[in-house]
């Protein structure tokens, strides 16, 4: 509304509504209050829509946000950015726009937190706000000023008292986590301990226990205690930068205090609720924020259970809020993550992470068992469907919680939702087992990068790539276990890593964690990546036999055959171009050819021009870079259909227009997946080619 309502239409709406409530006053109070807060929520999300878009971000997402333009701004660091680069975010201090943007820092320039930078790159509009690519960095102010300065000086103490650990330490205090090993986050959130990696509510409360136990100390008055306690909570606050579940738990903090001093008896649930309104009106963006949802549901799915279990036994007054908390979070951690961790249950319980936190070892052993137990963390594609599922959950839950208490009728409820649930079940096996007996490839949605699943028509699977891994999630496990587990496979035939670059094995190691390939090919080049070389040991260290990708290698697959067109031994040894030691197969079923180009460019089309043939379908190489798909290699493979997998408005600019333009130039049909989600294609044994499911997931 806010959008839509600019000058005389904002003051004419805001004076009616007004002017309404000021009639009803007398005759219904309720109804005048909730036309108040109308005008001012309208007034104040007007505003707050202004300021976003006079942010740069915002100026930036509203220009040619899909044209190369370069974006300059001169920003102020929050964190320290580690040699290796990563996502930081900044505060902007020109004159031009203002706000806050968040930056990918290319490699080999470490920088200081509080330190002001000229930086320049092409920025990325997305639903979060954007990121800007940063290309071009100059250092105007080396001193670290304000509250990066302060972290910074927080960080470094905690390097020096707690060495290797202290990533952990800084995730915990201040909210720090650019430096949290991949694994240590994955580990946390098996074993539904996240919350402790991103500042919480809990936390929040923890700081408050301490403050209070050292002013008592003082031995100041109550109203001393409130002025001096509240300024040092809303102080480590703004070292946070305002998170949302911080700000709530300190606005509670503040107004439970509040009642306390004034001697009012305080109710649970107008405190949340007024927290959350102190939360909005800070911030009216948090509304959109996955973080303030979790936090308030959690708190008030406690504050309800700790009201409903007062009667039971102690067990289940100890398990019951973290019980509630975790199955009200549950449907949005799937709808946003696409996790649920049930095991949160055991865990969720404050005096077990209090008692955790005294020991950084012993919080790493409990996070490490837990995520090792077997059913306790449940992956799934994130989105509405993972979230209606958890939803049903928790009605059932509720339902079941408030059956009279007769046991027949409780038993009678426990086995209608059994059955229910079974009925689920078997609805999804037989659908699976009802597959058509034939070769099914998937190309699956996972942002910039790649990852194929073929299942045979005996239904065994093989995997080429395994998409991303990055600061914003690990694709493997976001998108290609659940994927493949949704379908049925509990091993995998053969796992192909095309290339050494992380958009394509990246999500690979989370696919070695969850299945047992029989095979792993890639390319087989002695490459100096860290990365790379950490897929490679989790390759050895699973015990799947690996194998040099070669030219004239052949894998088949219950009549499917998979040949190996390149890298040959003598192409891989001279290319310098990783991408054009891309593994390329194709593939062969029923007389239908499907061609397979990893990230291979024009030079590799050279090598194997008049070695291919005709093909049906062609994975377009390289995203449909302008490198890729010259005009002759169309002319000898003639594919009918063309699949570019692609991520949304990617800093690559991929796919390139001429790369599109010359497709359609020989007549063929484009599919992308940043466009379409994930698309599946169905090969008969007679070799008709037919799509069968086009942005789906699962």
């Amino acid at each position: 509304m806010a959008a839509a309502l600019h000058g005389a239409e904002l003051r004419v709406t805001a004076l009616l509504v007004l002017g309404g409530a000021a009639v009803l006053w007398r005759r219904a109070p309720l109804g005048a209050a909730a036309g108040v807060m109308l005008v001012a929520g309208v007034l104040w999300g007007s505003a707050a829509l202004r300021e976003r878009r006079a942010s740069c971000a915002g100026q930036w997402s509203r220009q040619a946000t899909l044209t190369r333009d370069t974006r300059a701004a001169s920003v102020q660091l929050t964190d320290p950015v580690p040699a290796r680069g990563g996502i930081v975010d900044a505060a902007v201090r020109g004159a031009l726009c203002r706000g806050s943007l968040t930056i990918r820092w290319p490699d080999g320039h470490p920088a200081n937190g509080g330190t002001r930078w000229i930086v320049a790159g092409r920025f990325l509009p997305d639903a979060r706000g954007g990121i800007l690519v940063a290309r071009r960095l100059r250092e105007i102010d080396a001193v670290p000023r304000g509250r990066g300065a302060l972290r910074d000086r927080i960080a470094e103490r905690s390097r020096r008292l707690f060495g290797t650990r202290a990533p952990l330490v800084d995730a915990l205090v201040i909210a720090r986590r650019a430096e949290l090993d991949a694994e240590l986050r994955e580990r946390y959130t098996r074993s539904g301990l996240a919350h402790l990696l991103s500042i919480s509510g809990l936390h929040v409360g923890f700081f408050a226990a301490w403050l209070g136990v050292l002013l008592k100390r003082l031995r100041l008055g109550p109203r001393a205690r409130f002025v001096a306690g509240t300024t040092v909570m809303l102080a480590y606050v703004w070292l946070l930068g305002f998170p949302a579940p911080a700000t709530r738990s300190a606005a509670m903090l503040a107004l439970l205090d509040i009642g306390t001093l004034r001697q009012r008896v305080v109710a649970p649930r107008g405190l949340v609720a007024l927290a959350a309104f102190c939360v909005m009106l800070g911030d009216p963006s948090s509304v959109q924020s996955v973080g303030a949802w979790l936090s308030v549901a959690a708190v008030a799915a406690v504050i309800w259970a700790g009201r409903a279990t007062e009667r039971h036994p102690k067990l289940v007054r100890v398990l019951g809020p973290a019980a509630a908390a975790t199955l009200l979070t549950a449907p949005i951690t799937a709808y946003a993550f696409g996790t649920v961790a049930m095991v949160a249950l055991l865990l969720s319980s404050s005096w077990l992470a209090a008692g955790a936190g005294l020991c950084l070892a012993l919080l790493d052993v409990v996070a490490r068992t837990a995520a090792a137990l077997p059913g306790g963390h449940f992956i799934m594609i994130a989105g509405p469907q993972a979230a209606a599922l958890w939803l049903g959950i928790l009605v059932l839950a509720w339902w079941l919680w408030n059956s009279p208490r007769r046991r027949w009728t409780i038993a009678a409820r426990v086995c209608f939702t059994a059955a229910l649930l079974s009925l689920a079940a078997l609805t999804r096996a037989f659908s699976r087992l009802s597959d058509c007996v034939c070769l099914t490839v998937s190309f699956l949605d996972v942002g910039q990068g790649d990852a194929i699943a073929l299942r045979s028509p005996a239904g065994r699977w093989v995997l080429i790539d395994g998409g991303p891994r990055g600061p914003r999630g690990d694709a493997g496990r976001r998108v290609v276990v659940p994927f493949l587990r949704n379908h049925g496979a509990t091993r995998l035939a053969a796992i192909v890593a095309t290339h050494a670059h992380l958009d394509h094995f990246g999500g690979l190691p989370a696919v070695l964690e969850a299945f047992d390939p029989a095979y792993v090919l890639e390319p087989g080049q002695p490459v100096p990546d860290v990365g790379y070389l950490g897929f490679l040991g989790a390759v050895e260290s699973d015990g799947a036999e690996w194998r040099p990708a070669r030219r004239g290698d052949r894998l088949d697959v219950d009549g499917v055959t998979i040949d190996v067109l390149s890298p040959d031994s003598a192409w891989a040894v001279s290319q310098t171009d990783i991408n054009e030691e891309s593994v390329v197969l194709l593939v062969r079923y029923g007389g239908t050819r499907l061609l397979l180009a990893g990230d291979a460019g024009m030079p590799t089309e050279a090598h194997l021009a008049g070695q291919v043939g005709r093909v049906t379908l062609l994975k377009v190489g390289h995203h449909g870079s302008r490198g890729a798909t010259s005009d002759r290699w169309l002319d000898e493979l003639r594919p009918a259909e063309a699949v570019i997998s692609v991520g949304t408005q990617n800093r690559y600019g991929h796919p390139a227009p001429e790369t599109i333009a010359r497709l359609r130039e020989h007549g063929v049909t484009v599919l992308r997946t940043d466009q379409r989600g994930t698309i599946t294609f169905t090969v008969s044994s007679h070799g008709t080619l037919a799509i069968a499911d086009v942005g789906h997931h699962d």
